[in-house]
């Protein structure tokens, strides 16, 4: 069976957890915590596959994560560019540290982000 990826969320509107496969459109599992939704979905998955193979349909690939190189090319406006270099440079850095530097702070101030407004969630279901 292939290994397929996994979409785990919160939600709100359902009280708990939704659990999707992006290769296998429409379907879903819930579950009232996160490991409950995980195990729903294996038993839907294999589910689904049995009749799919059943019915001699042919079964979707599982898409494998491409490694990634750790590069990526960026196009800025002129004056963004020359902003970024001239901070750089008063931080004594290269271009390229001082914008993986930023990179990486708005990335952990987005992921703080995320779990307090999960744990608001939380709170706020265990208070209703």
């Amino acid at each position: 069976m292939p290994h397929y990826s996994m979409v785990l969320q919160w939600s709100e509107e359902d009280s708990g957890y939704i659990a999707t496969i992006p290769e296998l459109p429409g379907l879903s599992a819930f579950g009232v915590s996160p490991d409950e939704a995980i195990k729903q979905l294996a038993i839907v998955k294999k589910a689904f596959l049995d009749v799919m193979a059943e019915d001699e349909e042919e079964i979707p690939d599982a898409d494998i994560l491409r490694p990634f190189s750790g590069q990526t090319r960026l196009r800025l406006p002129k004056s963004l560019h020359a902003s970024l270099s001239h901070e750089a440079k008063a931080d004594g850095v290269s271009l390229n540290t001082y914008i993986v530097m930023l990179l990486s702070e708005k990335n952990a101030l987005n992921q703080i982000r995320n779990s307090i407004s999960a744990l608001e969630n939380r709170l706020h279901n265990f208070i209703l």
